[in-house]
C-alpha cells in the first residue's frame, strides 16, 4: 500500500501527441504552415486521445486553407477595395472595382458608385448608381443614406434614384 509520498514528485509521461498538437498551434500562429501540418499530422497518424486527433484535424483543414491561394489574389478583392476606400486609395478602388466580371457584382459597382461622387464625377456616380440599384434594389436604400452621396442629394436623378414612387 503506498502512502503518497513522492508521487507528486514523478514527473507525468508526456503525451507525445499533446506536445505535437501544442508545437503544432504554436508553429501554425508564427505562419510555419508547413511544419505545422507536420506535426498535426503525427497526432492523427498517432493512436493518442481522439480529442487531440479531431483538434489535429481541424487544424490541418486549416493548414490547407492558408496554403491555397484563392482566386481572388492575397485578400479578398471587394475587402481589399474597401480597405482601399477606407485609406482612400479612390484610384485603386477604381482599378478593383473594373476588373473582369466586377461590373456584374452590385457590391462592386456600388462602391465604384461611391468612390465616383467622391471624386466629383456625377455622371459616372449615377449611371454606377443606377446599374447598382438594378443588380439589387436594396442600393438605392444604401445609397439614400451613404455620406458619400452627399454632394448628390439635390440632383433630381439621384433623388429619382434612389426614391422609387412604385414602391
Amino acid at each position: 500500500m503506498s502512502n503518497g509520498i513522492g508521487q507528486d514528485a514523478r514527473p507525468a509521461a508526456a503525451d507525445p501527441a499533446l506536445e505535437n498538437l501544442e508545437a503544432g498551434i504554436a508553429l501554425f500562429y508564427e505562419n510555419r504552415v508547413a511544419e505545422a501540418r507536420t506535426r498535426f499530422e503525427a497526432v492523427v497518424a498517432g493512436d493518442g486521445d481522439r480529442r487531440l486527433v479531431v483538434r489535429a484535424k481541424d487544424y490541418l483543414g486549416a493548414c490547407e486553407r492558408a496554403a491555397t491561394p484563392t482566386d481572388s489574389g492575397p485578400v479578398d478583392a471587394f475587402l481589399e477595395a474597401v480597405m482601399a476606400r477606407n485609406d482612400g486609395d479612390l484610384e485603386r478602388v477604381l482599378e478593383l472595382c473594373g476588373d473582369d466580371g466586377r461590373d456584374r457584382d452590385d457590391r462592386f459597382v456600388y462602391l465604384a458608385a461611391c468612390v465616383h461622387a467622391l471624386m466629383g464625377d456625377e455622371d459616372a456616380a449615377l449611371d454606377l448608381l443606377a446599374k447598382a440599384v438594378e443588380l439589387d434594389r436594396k442600393n438605392r436604400v444604401r445609397a439614400f443614406h451613404d455620406g458619400d452621396f452627399s454632394s448628390l442629394l439635390e440632383d433630381e436623378r439621384f433623388v429619382n434614384l434612389v426614391h422609387d414612387l412604385n414602391d
